[in-house]
C-alpha cells in the first residue's frame, strides 16, 4: 500500500510516496493535481512488483507526454534496481539522488547516506566514504558499485 503526502507551494509540487508501489496503486488519483515542476521524494518507498513497475511507467511517461517537469530524490533501493534494470524507467524525469546502503561490521548496523546523482558523475561513480554515526569507524558500502550505479553511466 502506498501512501502521498502532498505540498503545493507557489509554482510547484512535493509529492512524498511512503510505501509499496504494487497493483492496488493509482498515481493519478493518490498524487491528484499537480502545479508546475514537481518533485518527487521516494526516500519512503519500501518495494516496487512487476505491476507495480507497470503502471508506474504508465503514470511516469503521461506526465512527460503532458510536457511536465518532474524529478526524484532519495531514490531508495528498490527503485535503483529498478533505474537499473529498466531504461525508460526515469520516464524523462532526472533522479536528482539516491540513497546508498552501507554496513558497519564494527557497529553490525545498516544505514543508508543520500548522494547527489551529479556529485556521483563528477567523481567517476567513486562510492563516498561514510562514517558509522555512533562510533569512529568506516562503514563500508554493501552493494555491488558497478551494478548498482549502472544507471548512471553514459
Amino acid at each position: 500500500m502506498l501512501n502521498v503526502k502532498k505540498e503545493i507551494t507557489g509554482q510547484s509540487t512535493v509529492v512524498e510516496f511512503l510505501g509499496t508501489i504494487e497493483e492496488s496503486v493509482n498515481f493519478e488519483q493518490l498524487v491528484g493535481e499537480t502545479t508546475g515542476d514537481i518533485v518527487f521524494k521516494c526516500r519512503g518507498i519500501t518495494r516496487i512488483n512487476s505491476v507495480g513497475v507497470k503502471t508506474w511507467i504508465r503514470y511516469f511517461q503521461s506526465l512527460k507526454n503532458e510536457g511536465k517537469k518532474f524529478k526524484f530524490t532519495d531514490c531508495p533501493q528498490p527503485i535503483v534496481e529498478q533505474l537499473n534494470m529498466i531504461s525508460n524507467f526515469a520516464c524523462g524525469g532526472e533522479v536528482e539522488s539516491i540513497l546508498l546502503p552501507y554496513y558497519c561490521q564494527k557497529c553490525q548496523k545498516e544505514m543508508v547516506a543520500r548522494c547527489l546523482t551529479s556529485d556521483l558523475k563528477k567523481n567517476d561513480l567513486e562510492i563516498p566514504q561514510v562514517k558509522c554515526e555512533k562510533n569512529p569507524c568506516d562503514a563500508k558500502f554493501d552493494d555491488d558499485a558497478e551494478e548498482y550505479f549502472y544507471f548512471l553511466k553514459d
